[in-house]
């Protein structure tokens, strides 16, 4: 299935951004592949909120986001750090809203917790990438999961940019 959108997933509530969604998607655009980029916004949480409720509102808000923003599908979610954790929630958020997955991409990423996925996830192919700066714990499990593990030498825009438009044009 090929890519309509790419959707770059800001981090978590509280995360730090180990890539800027807007950087990588400049870099995405600057390589005139026609594809669409979209980097979208996710209010913080409010003040009290557990860890749980600002992760349901991530997924949320992102869901929202791509509804109102036009987001074509399918649609490739692109998640770094740790928000790779919730690819499973936001692509089924995806389908509840009728919009298919072409895939994922998780850059550096935490990979959701096995019983999290329901049986039915990874709905679309996984393509893990990891840096130098990836945990090796993570890079392990994508691997015997069957997942694509694509190694770059640095966590730069245009390397991960790289990755994103191969998986978005395969």
């Amino acid at each position: 299935m090929s890519t309509s959108t790419i959707v770059l997933c800001p981090p978590l509530p509280g995360a730090s951004a180990a890539l800027d969604p807007a950087d990588l998607a400049d870099a995405i655009l600057d390589a005139g592949s026609g594809l669409r980029a979209l980097s979208p916004y996710v209010p913080d949480g409010e003040d009290g909120d557990d860890a749980r409720t600002l992760r349901a509102h991530w997924v949320a808000h992102l869901a929202i986001a791509l509804a109102t923003s036009g987001a074509v599908a399918p649609v490739l979610l692109v998640l770094v750090g740790s928000s790779g954790a919730l690819a499973p929630a936001l692509g089924f958020s995806q389908r509840a809203a009728r919009r298919s997955v072409s895939g994922y991409v998780l850059v550096d990423a935490a990979t959701p917790p096995a019983e999290s996925r329901g049986g039915d996830w990874p709905d679309a192919p996984v393509v893990y990438v990891a840096s130098p700066a990836a945990d090796p714990l993570e890079v392990n499990q994508a691997r015997l999961r069957g997942w694509d593990v694509l190694e770059i030498e640095a966590l730069t825009p245009g390397a991960v940019a790289a990755v994103v438009l191969s998986a978005a044009l395969d």
